[in-house]
């Protein structure tokens, strides 16, 4: 990161219907103390908006906790949603000062920290600069970073957010991606998990017991799943049927999604999962978006799927499917890379490959890129756990 040196700023004019709003805002505080704070934390939080959209990164200022009457009156917020990515602290000062208060309730859930002076006539906001973590009241605005990690950040996915359910509106659900794109894209293995059709449940205790041999499946739950109902397994739901599913199947899949060791384990169960259940909490953190026609001349889907692990890491899946065709060009390279451009994971498609894919773990904080490459065309994204 780069700390400022030459002090350069970003001017942006407040309008009269942004005073407005913060008047409104204001007007509906205890005192005239609070009724200050809030005034001038609406002109920041719209400065940044503002700056935000010239650069067409995408906002959702309503959602925001400064936008909501109830946060305003019991907290000092002044964010801002980034959409897909999270809460943008946007903090105010007066022309002449030289530190920005951060009160101790916006230390958390939040992607980083915006100062934007605020000059004497409320007519205009200048952007000083960014932080990305705080622990402290009071910032010195020398201690602030350039814009450039800011405007980085913005365009990081944020998988940590997946798992709160808050996504990017270009990462889609698998089942709407395949909707809207029937004609260029099938998701091959809709109802097939290791090469079984789940067509009932005995097909799934199957699976289980092929993943667990002896019954060792068994041993890793608790007591409270050794029920009459329990053992009774073998029940005659059709899983293609309208039928509800049993839930206590449901239940020894998600428990043994979330405690067994073994990567592998972990996905073939999850992927029996969202198989059967694919808004399930349990798996619902998978999204695919559609890289177009970059990779010479070829279509490929990139597929990212995250889940927590009880060690409070994450498990994350990687895989890139053909769009137009039934198999992926041969040669095409899927790569997780460090920050740094170093790669630790890599795969290549051989002929006839429908997908390929990478899993791996990664802790909470830890940036890595994904490259997608055919001869010298390269496509790289951009991820933060």
């Amino acid at each position: 990161m780069n700390y400022i040196t030459e002090r350069p700023t970003i001017s942006i004019p407040i309008s009269e219907e942004f005073r407005e709003n913060a008047l409104q805002f204001a007007r509906e505080q205890p005192t005239q103390t609070k009724a200050r704070q809030v005034y001038l934390n609406t002109l920041a939080v719209q400065v940044v908006n503002t700056y935000l959209q010239m650069l067409e990164i995408p906002t959702e200022l309503e959602s925001s906790y400064s936008w909501n009457p109830y946060r305003r009156l019991i907290d000092n917020v002044a964010d801002l949603v980034l959409t897909g990515v999270g809460h943008l602290e946007c903090r105010a000062i007066r022309t002449g000062d030289r530190v920005c208060e951060i009160p101790p309730e916006v230390w958390n859930d939040r992607i980083g920290y915006v100062v934007v002076e605020i000059n004497q006539t409320c007519k205009e906001g200048k952007i000083w600069g960014f932080l990305p973590h705080v622990a402290t009241e009071e910032i010195d605005i020398n201690q602030l970073y350039l814009l450039d990690e800011l405007i980085e950040r913005s365009h990081l996915v944020y998988l940590r957010k997946w798992l709160e359910n808050i996504y990017a509106t270009e990462w889609q659900t698998v089942e709407e991606f395949s909707r809207e794109r029937k004609h260029q894209f099938t998701y091959r293995s809709i109802k097939r998990v290791r090469g079984l059709k789940l067509e009932s449940p005995d097909i799934v205790w199957q699976i289980i017991e092929q993943l667990y041999p002896n019954h060792s499946w068994q041993k890793c739950l608790p007591t409270k799943f050794l029920s009459k109902k329990f053992n009774n397994r073998r029940e005659n739901i059709e899983i293609n049927s309208n039928s509800h599913l049993s839930s206590e199947l449901l239940d020894v899949l998600v428990y043994l999604i979330q405690t067994t060791e073994d990567e592998e384990t972990r996905w073939t169960l999850a992927e029996i999962l969202w198989t059967l259940q694919p808004n399930h909490p349990a798996v619902s953190a998978r999204r695919i978006m559609d890289l177009g026609m970059q990779l010479d001349n070829s279509a490929v889907a990139l597929m990212v799927a995250v889940l927590s692990k009880p060690d409070q890491t994450v498990a994350v899946l990687l895989r890139v499917y053909p769009m137009n065709n039934a198999y992926l060009p041969s040669g095409l390279q899927l790569a997780g890379l460090y920050d740094n451009g170093q790669p630790f994971l890599e795969a290549q498609a051989r002929e006839e490959d429908d997908y390929i894919q990478l899993k791996f773990c990664a802790e909470f904080g830890e940036r890595f890129q994904v490259r997608v490459a055919l001869n010298d065309a390269v496509i790289t994204e951009n991820f933060v756990i």
